[in-house]
């Protein structure tokens, strides 16, 4: 079928709004292309963006490029075309391809000389500044002249405090750090080790700072650094620098690493010797003393102290900065059970546990539990889970607390006391939610299997990711109930857009029609769903999907 369609088609498309502002950028279409059976072209505004206008089903539908458009949207920019496919059409102008054709630029490219060729490029050079500047520091690399080299890296990557690189300049700069990178392996390989090792460095502390200074959302820039990292290691097997200054410069360089672009210390070993690990060590622990709460000092300390082997100064260290969650205990736990110290290690999980003011990890909690198995003490135990519940009031700690009761045959009395707490804590919130996820009980009714306790419970109070659950689980018996829950579910995403409000609308639709097949009102869906389906008919993505699991308005949705 040829493509065809009129103003009101792409007014119903778009909405009222899109088709507003569709109407601003028909001056921005370009290489228009149409065909007979979709519109190709590109639509220039702040950015550039690609549309195609094709039908399915016998819908006009429109892909774009832009972020509107990517959600599946029919947006301004296919208004555009659209308007400007019309224009054509009755100008009579329109046909297959009517934009020049584009040039075969290989062709013409093989037909030139070598002499032309060369003119060529001496053209482009000097129209662009960047591109003269990364064939000089070839050239510079090409003569092995280090300094030429290290001045054309600086004009290269130095930024000097120039404005902000946003995400179309980034791709470019992360060229230049690469370009960069090709001329100090050049030098290395020219046998020039101590002055690809400076180069390298300085080309690191620019292209860091211009990564301060970025928005590199794709990593691009991230990347290009990431490659100069183990350039530097080659530099310095090649020049054999002084350990102590090594050093230095290895401190300096990770002690201010925002990014998880520091040097690789391990690496370094055999390069720095006794006499500069020790000096790495005086300037990382001087670093420390001045800010120990400092993220990287904390951890570059760390990491040589646990390269240094002594367990002792390791378990001092990780002392100096406990926090109220028991995280600090476990880790030094851990270490010294590695180390075979289990009862220091199982004192200060303990300690840990005793101490904390916030949540403790379940980590923690079930280090010590399995300790207390594996030596027998299980009254410590069922106390531990008896704190650990009591405290934290979670379905998962109801079952371990279970499990351990059980197997000391006092369940029964056990649950009773626990069942007292959750009641407790679910008055205490009454329609409030603990954490956004409702009151404990009744994921712990769901949990014993009791789903008819679990839902009077929840008309006193829940949230809706457990009354969702619930609709799942008693929609065999309460079809009508379960109905309601997924029809008020699905109101506020009516409105919503994106991947995920689609693929929960799909769902709760497949709850409706589950709800409906065991009401036998197959035919009350189908009308339910012919309408949401007409309501929310420009969000192609979401009517693609629910084509794809079958919640068309061709069978109703309901077997």
């Amino acid at each position: 079928m040829a493509l065809a369609f009129t103003e009101d088609d792409l007014r119903n498309a778009a909405g009222p709004m899109g088709f507003e502002r569709g109407l601003g950028y028909r001056d921005g279409v370009e290489e228009l292309d149409i065909g007979p059976d979709e519109v190709n072209a590109i639509v220039v505004g702040s950015f550039e963006y690609d549309v195609t206008l094709s039908r399915e089903r016998g819908v006009l539908v429109g892909e774009c490029s832009c972020p509107w458009g990517q959600e599946g949207n029919f947006c301004k920019h296919c208004v555009a075309v659209g308007l400007t496919v019309l224009a054509a059409w009755a100008a009579g102008t329109a046909g297959v391809a009517p934009g020049p054709a584009r040039p075969d630029l290989d062709a013409w490219l093989e037909s030139l000389g070598e002499a032309e060729l060369r003119e060529e490029l001496r053209v482009l050079i000097r129209g662009d500044r960047e591109l003269r500047r990364r064939f000089e520091l070839r050239v510079a690399q090409a003569g092995q002249d280090a300094g030429q080299v290290r001045g054309l890296v600086r004009q290269l990557l130095r930024r000097g405090g120039r404005e902000f690189i946003d995400y179309e300049d980034g791709d470019a700069y992360a060229v230049r750090v690469e370009e960069a990178g090709h001329a100090i392996e050049g030098l290395i390989v020219a046998g020039a080790g101590e002055e690809a090792m400076l180069v390298c460095r300085e080309a690191t502390g620019f292209a860091l700072e211009a990564l301060a200074t970025a928005e590199d959302a794709n990593g691009s820039i991230s990347a290009s650094v990431a490659e100069l990292l183990p350039l530097h290691l080659h530099a310095c097997r090649a020049a054999g620098p002084d350990p102590l200054e090594l050093a230095r410069h290895l401190a300096e360089h990770n002690l201010a690493d925002e990014f998880d672009l520091g040097y690789d210390l391990g690496d370094y070993a055999e390069l720095l010797g006794a006499k500069g690990f020790e000096h790495l060590r005086d300037v990382v622990a001087a670093a420390y003393e001045r800010n120990p709460k400092g993220r990287r000092e904390r951890a570059l300390m760390e990491e040589l102290v646990r390269r240094g082997g002594d367990l002792d100064e390791l378990v001092a260290l990780l002392a100096r900065d406990l926090d109220s969650y028991g995280r600090q205990h476990l880790r030094i736990a851990i270490d010294l059970d590695a180390a075979g110290r289990g009862d220091e290690a199982l004192k200060w999980a303990e300690t840990g546990l005793r101490e904390s003011t916030g949540f403790v990890g379940t980590d923690l909690v079930e280090f010590v539990a399995l300790r207390y198995t594996q030596a027998g003490r299980f009254k410590d135990l069922l106390r531990l889970r008896r704190e650990r519940f009591s405290s934290e009031l979670t379905v998962s700690h109801f079952e371990l607390l279970r499990e351990t009761a059980t197997a000391l045959g006092i369940w029964e009395s056990e649950r009773n006391r626990a069942m007292v707490l959750l009641r407790r804590d679910a008055a205490k919130q009454g329609p409030l939610a603990r954490y956004g996820m409702g009151p404990v009980l009744i994921d712990v009714l769901i949990a014993e299997g009791d789903f008819e306790g679990a839902w009077e419970q929840a008309q006193k109070g829940s949230s809706e990711p457990q009354r969702l659950k619930l609709a799942a689980l008693i929609r065999p018996s309460r079809p009508a109930e379960a109905l309601t829950v997924y029809q008020r579910a699905l109101e506020p995403l009516r409105s919503q857009t994106g991947e995920e409000a689609y693929r929960r609308v799909m769902e709760l639709l497949q709850g409706v029609q589950a709800c409906h097949a065991v009401l036998g009102t197959a035919a009350e869906f189908a009308a339910y769903l012919a309408a949401f389906r007409a309501e929310q008919k420009r969000k192609r993505n979401l009517i693609r999907l629910l084509d794809a699991v079958g919640l068309t308005t061709d069978q109703g949705g309901v077997s």
